[in-house]
């Protein structure tokens, strides 16, 4: 079982029920959230009422080892298109394994690719939109994998865009797991999801709705990264 550190986790759409839509559960298991939300906070808690919650991504700190996997969307009001469009030049911090909407692709993913260079990280990245994998909505999001340099020695990975059809379809075909309060659906096709507080329901529950990747898209993203672990065991075992 891979341990995984949940950072920005807002009501788990990347980490926990992205692996759960990717049948991936009995693999990975998230061993800490971060999350600053409250009402994001009380979603988690009441799904995963064992796995801790920090609050403050300023303030968290872990052991060099503690976890195998570090995953999450940071703040994107700077590369969300329909945010402030500051760009990377966004006050929040920043530090994942990423998921941003496409605006990213415009305002921070050279300076992204970049700096996990220069840490010895290497990588992919594919977009990824909500109705490809089976929604009604559009809703396409970016999805960053890195690990360090030499991880896999001569046995090179596959490179991501010759496997991601196949994920696509994968889970594509499967149910999304996901459930959301009522009323959520009627919001997340074709209205501007999260950001005006006059639309009738639940303010909190659609903005936390708004802020999240859908599961199923973030199961693509999972299926790479058990292929990778999968080479490294492979690894191991040699």
């Amino acid at each position: 079982m891979k341990s995984v550190l949940s950072l920005f986790s807002g009501i788990g759409g990347l980490c926990h029920h992205g692996i759960a839509a990717a049948g991936l559960s009995h693999k990975f298991q998230v061993k800490q959230f971060v999350e600053i939300s409250p009402y994001s906070q009380s979603q988690l808690r009441h799904e995963q009422p064992q796995t801790p919650i920090h609050s403050d991504i300023t303030t968290y700190n872990c052991h060099r080892g503690q976890f195998d996997i570090v995953c999450g969307g940071f703040p994107c009001a700077g590369t969300s298109n329909s945010g402030n469009r500051q760009g990377l030049t966004d006050p929040r911090p920043a530090i994942a394994l990423i998921e941003n909407p496409t605006g990213l692709l415009y305002r921070g993913l050279d300076q992204i690719i970049c700096d996990l260079d220069s840490i010895g990280y290497m990588g992919g990245w594919n977009c990824i939109s909500a109705q490809q994998v089976g929604l009604p909505h559009e809703r396409k999001r970016i999805f960053i994998i890195a690990y360090p340099n030499g991880l896999f020695n001569s046995q090179q990975p596959t490179p991501w865009t010759n496997q991601i059809r196949n994920h696509i379809e994968e889970v594509r075909l499967s149910l999304e797991t996901r459930s959301y309060q009522p009323g959520i659906s009627k919001v997340a096709s074709r209205i501007s999801i999260g950001v005006a507080k006059n639309i009738p329901g639940n303010y909190d529950a659609r903005r936390a709705y708004g802020l999240s990747c859908s599961p199923r898209q973030a199961a693509v993203a999972w299926k790479r990264i058990d292929y990778l672990c999968s080479l490294l065991f492979e690894k191991e075992a040699s």
